[in-house]
């Protein structure tokens, strides 16, 4: 991605962006951004898309629907029910699904951008597919982690959980975790290269060492009742957020229609930078993300001879998302 592009599309962003997530948000928001239209529930149940009509805001518009058909503007209100009063048309299946959105705890995570690898002579330093560089899309936690924070912790204390090295903020709300894209504008396809968090692991890894180094130490209870707050509440949740952030960026913010990602073998093969597994197989997964042997097209002229290899194996080598399509891939 070349410099020049990340910096048209930072000047195009705001500075930040507000994500509201609520339980389950990742799947209406979805789900709306890959269907076309109204449907019947019976044809849905048979293609791509089922995989989402079980998710718990689906499924309650799903169980109202009184004529078997899945109205498009009932799933978009759940994907975005912040929004939802301004939107015509709401059934009262889509009603029930703003209702139980409610019920549960909202958080306010904010999204902010940076770039990353450019001007550096050796680009896979960067861990990057290509020379360039990345847009970076960094999830800061919400309002309510800075209370908690303060309850076991000095702010002095913050920056034992971030590396400078990572693209995070050391200003502001803590960075939770971010995703590193390449997008192609001329094209509107985007590459999401890697998706990451540092900061629960580094509290993990502080307590294990404390654990051993200094198993008294008053610290460690005090680490410990943290990490165990901190993973209680933004543990299972970190990684849809920052998908689900991304996405909402490169959709309605960038305009892309394409979206593929890196499986742990094509990441390590192609930018030595795999990461845990299930964030590259169980994460795109459950945003239906479809298993292709199709590469992103500005990869092809720069890295032929990789691309060539992966082909050849006859393997899927990507996962790939389009919107708007009926999940098609």
């Amino acid at each position: 991605m070349l410099p020049e592009d990340i910096n048209l599309i930072r000047r195009t962003l705001p500075d930040a962006l507000q994500i509201d997530y609520y339980a389950g948000r990742e799947a209406p928001w979805t789900l709306s951004q890959l269907m076309t239209g109204d449907a019947r529930i019976a044809d849905l149940r048979s293609g791509p898309l089922a995989r989402f009509l079980s998710r718990p805001l689906v499924r309650d518009i799903v169980a109202r629907s009184g004529d078997g058909r899945l109205r498009h503007m009932d799933v978009l209100a759940a994907g975005d029910a912040a929004r939802a009063g301004a939107l015509p048309g709401v059934s009262a299946a889509g009603r029930a699904a703003l209702d139980a959105a409610y019920k549960g705890p909202w958080r306010d995570y904010v999204v902010t951008f940076e770039s990353w690898g450019t001007g550096r002579d050796d680009w896979r330093w960067g861990q990057m597919s290509r020379p360039g560089g990345n847009l970076v899309v960094q999830l800061g936690f919400p309002s309510d982690h800075g209370p908690l924070f303060g309850q076991y912790l000095a702010t002095k204390d913050r920056s034992r959980f971030e590396f400078a090295g990572h693209p995070v903020r050391t200003e502001g709300r803590p960075t939770l975790a971010w995703v590193r894209l390449d997008v192609d504008l001329a094209r509107g396809i985007a590459l999401i290269e890697e998706v990451q968090s540092d900061w629960i692991r580094f509290v993990g890894e502080e307590v294990d060492w404390m654990a051993e180094a200094q198993p008294r130490a008053r610290e460690l209870r005090t680490l410990q009742a943290y990490r165990a707050r901190l993973v209680e509440r933004y543990g299972r949740e970190w990684s849809s957020v920052a998908m689900l952030a991304a996405l909402i960026v490169l959709r309605d913010e960038i305009g892309v229609h394409e979206v593929y990602m890196h499986t742990a073998d094509t990441g390590e093969r192609l930018k030595a930078c795999g990461g845990p597994r299930s964030l590259y197989t169980r994460l795109p997964k459950s945003f239906g993300f479809r298993l292709v042997r199709d590469v992103p097209p500005f990869l092809e002229k720069p890295r032929k001879k990789e691309i060539g290899r992966l082909k050849r194996s006859g393997d899927p080598v990507f996962w790939r998302l389009s919107f708007g399509r009926d999940g098609a891939a």
